[in-house]
């Protein structure tokens, strides 16, 4: 299984942090990114395969990595048109070498060891983190699960059914090979603005993608808000 963190990104929301360096490497916990959160979290699972799909400071995280991870594998996907695209396209430029079972991350996203280990030993092939005990965020991803399938994904949608989705996916070889095939089909039309999820609704019918609910803290850092959140719950939870 290989990892893939999506880190092409601007992280406009969180200037001017991000003038210079990519989201991931903004500091949450002493000298801790969020991506040596991710990586804390996930390499103590014993996954050390990544594929990191990269933007503006491509060279700044290769730096980072080489620096502090000498040992794991990492294959690098840059996305040499971010500032016009979304990460859908990011995905489409890293589907040659996405050729076996992923466990799937946006880079933005902070998660412990408990919920890789709880996505890993799911007996579900295909599932993603589901959070039915908190009100659905706003401005955050979240699912529309019915019999016990994620049905939809995505920000602006609402329902009895709607529980928030953090996007950290454990996907099959099948799986992942049949969302890049429309995905192919977005691009090929031209909709490189969009999430992949909108690629993988059109879908979702034909395939099988299981909530593996979870109830701890998780949360992606859009903006300056959310980095206070996660900052302050580091601190207290040391």
């Amino acid at each position: 299984m290989k990892v893939v963190l999506l880190n092409s990104g601007i992280g406009k929301r969180l200037a001017p942090l991000t003038n210079n360096i990519p989201k991931c490497l903004i500091k949450i916990s002493g000298n801790e990114t969020i991506l040596d959160h991710q990586l804390k979290s996930i390499l103590n699972c014993g996954l050390n395969e990544f594929i990191i799909t990269t933007g503006p400071f491509e060279a700044t995280i290769i730096n980072h990595m080489e620096q502090n991870y000498p040992s794991i594998k990492i294959q690098y996907v840059n996305n040499p048109v971010y500032n016009k695209t979304n990460y859908i396209y990011s995905l489409h430029l890293a589907k040659d070498i996405i050729n076996d079972d992923i466990l799937y991350s946006h880079g933005d996203l902070i998660y412990s060891e408990n919920l890789v280990k709880l996505l890993l030993e799911s007996k579900d092939k295909d599932c993603v983190l589901v959070n039915k005990s908190i009100p659905p965020p706003e401005k955050d991803f979240k699912s529309i699960i019915f019999n016990d399938r994620v049905n939809k994904i995505g920000v602006n949608i609402k329902g009895n059914n709607t529980a928030f989705l953090a996007p950290l996916y454990k996907l099959s070889k099948g799986f992942i090979s049949r969302w890049f095939q429309e995905i192919e089909y977005f691009i090929d039309n031209n909709r490189v603005n969009c999430y992949a999820e909108d690629a993988l609704n059109e879908i979702l019918d034909t395939l099988i993608l299981k909530p593996c609910y979870y109830d701890e803290f998780c949360v992606e850092i859009d903006d300056h808000e959310d980095l206070e959140v996660v900052k302050n719950y580091l601190i207290k939870n040391k």
